[in-house]
């Protein structure tokens, strides 16, 4: 119990000394004409309180273990000049009233420490932010005292003489709280785990308490909030991610509530996968399916439904199994011909039964027959779920349909690519001429490193009417060559020509991009399709691998310094980040119109070099800084006659003799060389500066790159 008296000595006393000091102290008062009894007018001490950290009361305590602390202040009243208090702490219980204190008494470390030393006199004003300065920190000694209790004091400082005081136990080894074992980093919804925790130095066996909080109303809950050492209890996460993802547990010993154990669980939502992602399944034709659901503590499984375009009977998709459970098969099985439209896909959805804003779909190709298939590629390896979009090139001569004409895309149909990065688009579509002219171009999809949304290829496949039942290939350097042969025609991936360009241009411009690469194949040629003409095979190589470096990844952020970002800044360096592409055909096509400028100087073509060298199955031919254009390069022979493709004739203004530039229908630049060589700048005529800047470039050219 807390006793108000005077301050005692820090040694045992005689007991005929104590009473020799106590005569004299009432015969000195005597001799002052003053009372043996306490002023009014001298300071109040209350009693010592035990608080926490902010000054709140809390439960008074009898006993604590070594090295444990506890907060405490006092009240006091009649102290005028607000001094406070001084604390000291003495082993040993408390003397008897009256004792007085030793002059130069100091505080002796062996039975504790208090901080701060002198205190302010409580309560803590409303006007005071924090309560340091009002409240003390008593800290046990490290080892038992001798006598096992200890008695903390804190005397008025303008009167040590007034004083109260409080005894308190001091126990062994200080209590200790941890999980045995480790509670799991990350859980999914709905989910129960088994928690355990074990005290150490916990004499009274009272064990700990389970709280769990975080930035939600709901964070769990537990079979038992409160359990004895080595006990377990069962946790359950909540029904929903909370705010920020999870939740911290705590086991707080309930004998000393300033020991516990905290660990940070992940709330992981559900997530759900179907198998697979890409059927071919022919007309009423079955097959089977599988969903896994992750994180699902309530194993509800999944519920399936099925969609699609272009059905002749609307509703018409096909039927699934219902609902299965997670892992359990459903079985799919197609429409039949008179139900669908040749060149439909079918969306087959598996949706979380617990969770239905989670879900993930199938595609399933229910038509036989392909009207194009291919491969998609990335430093040689598979590309796995990129979209395969097959579109019509717009020219004057072909009436767009209503729905294509819009905002001027003209996309025919996509397709996902499977595990080998294989695509096959179904027959059905109709070319609205034998010589439309046709591309691919695929989007995103996984090369090994994960899904890179920053990946993005195009083929340059030629007219419509040679497409059925061909195989192409889309990779870097059919990238290259179709970005480079079509720059003057595109606006970006899903936009090329328009109601005012001619079908002969747009024929002209594919037959170039078919002289650099085999679609077929994906591999550079190293002459043109005539046979007559030199294909810089190094140089496409190095443009292919900037792309290669970006492709082999999982994309960047903006301003990651990822190879996708350095490729984005590389090529478009004079805009701002927010202005940069954010894909490799882009970043191609800004370099293409850029070929005869040093794009952003010496820094950007260091970062391209650097791109360039991470893919070493390139073996690239560097160009002369700023040098990023594509010539191939038709030698004389030795009469000095020079042969070139029969395409030039669709340009009838074109001179072969004329030593100054021409441009072709195609959009590319032809100039004289050393040796009376004819160099055909590919795309050139959409370079900024071009046809004249290429001049200089044509003259340094004596040999093929």
């Amino acid at each position: 119990m807390p006793m108000l008296n005077k301050i005692p000595d820090s040694r045992a006393l005689p007991a005929a000394r104590i009473a020799g000091l106590g005569l004299l102290a009432i015969g000195l008062l005597a001799l002052a004409g003053c009372s043996s009894s306490v002023s009014s007018s001298a300071p109040q001490v209350g009693a010592i309180a035990f608080t926490d950290a902010n000054a709140t009361a809390q439960k008074p305590l009898t006993a604590l273990t070594v090295s444990q602390g506890t907060y405490l202040d006092v009240t006091m009243t009649s102290d005028p000049k607000l001094l406070g208090a001084n604390w000291t702490a003495l082993c040993g219980s408390a003397l008897p009233p009256g004792t007085p204190l030793p002059p130069g008494q100091t505080q002796d470390q062996s039975c504790g420490t208090f901080t701060p030393a002198h205190t302010i006199s409580a309560p803590l004003p409303s006007y005071a932010s924090n309560a340091a300065g009002y409240v003390t920190f008593y800290t046990a000694p490290t080892v038992p005292p001798k006598q096992g209790v200890v008695t903390l004091y804190a005397s008025a400082t303008s009167d040590p003489s007034q004083f109260t005081s409080v005894t308190l136990t001091i126990g062994g080894l200080p209590i200790s709280v941890g999980f045995a074992p480790a509670p799991p980093s990350s859980l999914g919804l709905s989910t129960s785990t088994q928690l355990k925790a074990v005290l150490s130095n916990d004499a009274t066996g009272a064990g700990v308490n389970w709280t769990v909080i975080c930035t939600s109303s709901a964070c769990g809950s537990f079979s038992s909030a409160q359990t004895a050492s080595g006990a377990l209890t069962t946790y359950t996460t909540p029904a929903s991610v909370p705010g920020g993802g999870s939740v911290l547990v705590t086991a707080t010993s309930v004998a000393d509530p300033t020991k516990s154990a905290t660990a940070s669980i992940q709330i992981v939502p559900i997530s759900v996968s179907v198998t697979p992602a890409v059927l071919s399944v022919p007309t009423a034709g079955t097959a089977p399916l599988t969903a896994i659901v992750a994180n699902d503590g309530l194993n509800k499984g999944v519920d399936w439904t099925v969609s699609c375009t272009n059905t002749t009977t609307p509703g018409v998709c096909g039927t699934i199994t219902s609902h299965t459970a997670n892992g359990a098969k459903a079985t799919y099985t197609a429409p039949g011909l008179a139900s669908i439209s040749a060149g439909s896909n079918v969306l087959i959805t598996a949706t979380s039964t617990t969770d239905p804003t989670r879900s993930a779909t199938s595609t399933v190709t229910t038509i036989q027959g392909n009207l194009v298939a291919g491969t998609v590629q990335a430093a040689e390896r598979p590309v796995v779920g990129a979209q395969v979009s097959l579109y019509a090139a717009a020219s004057r001569e072909v009436a767009l349909p209503a729905v294509a004409a819009k905002d001027n895309i003209t996309v025919v149909t996509t397709a996902t690519t499977g595990q080998n990065g294989d695509f096959s688009i179904p027959g059905g579509y109709t070319c609205p001429r034998p010589d439309q002219q046709m591309y691919l171009v695929s989007f995103g999809g996984d090369s090994g490193a994960g899904t890179n949304h920053n990946f993005s290829l195009m083929a340059a496949l030629g007219s419509c009417s040679q497409l059925d039942a061909a195989h192409f290939v889309l990779n870097e350097a059919t990238t290259v060559a179709a970005v480079y042969a079509l720059s003057g025609l595109i606006v970006d991936a899903r936009h090329m020509g328009s109601g005012n360009t001619s079908s002969d241009a747009l024929a002209a411009a594919f037959a170039t991009a078919k002289d650099l690469v085999d679609v077929a194949t994906g591999a550079v040629r190293t002459r043109s399709v005539s046979g007559t003409g030199i294909v810089p095979q190094g140089r496409i190589n190095l443009l292919a691998s900037f792309i290669s470096a970006c492709a082999v990844t999982s994309g960047s952020a903006e301003g990651d310094g990822g190879a996708c970002d350095q490729l984005f800044q590389a090529t478009d360096p004079d805009t701002t980040q927010a202005a940069q592409p954010d894909d490799t055909l882009t970043a191609m096509l800004n370099l293409a119109r850029h070929a005869t400028l040093p794009v952003g100087g010496r820094d950007s073509a260091a970062r391209l070099y650097r791109l360039a060298a991470t893919n070493v199955s390139a073996q690239p031919v560097l160009p002369e800084r700023g040098d990023w254009t594509l010539a191939i390069r038709f030698p004389a022979t030795q009469d000095e006659a020079v042969v070139v493709p029969s395409t030039l004739a669709l340009q009838p203004a074109f001179d072969i003799n004329s030593a100054g530039p021409t441009v072709d229908a195609a959009g590319n630049v032809w100039l004289r060389g050393k040796d009376q060589a004819v160099l055909e700048f590919v795309g050139a005529a959409s370079c900024v500066g071009a046809p004249a800047a290429l001049i200089p470039i044509a003259a340094a050219m004596a040999e093929a790159p």
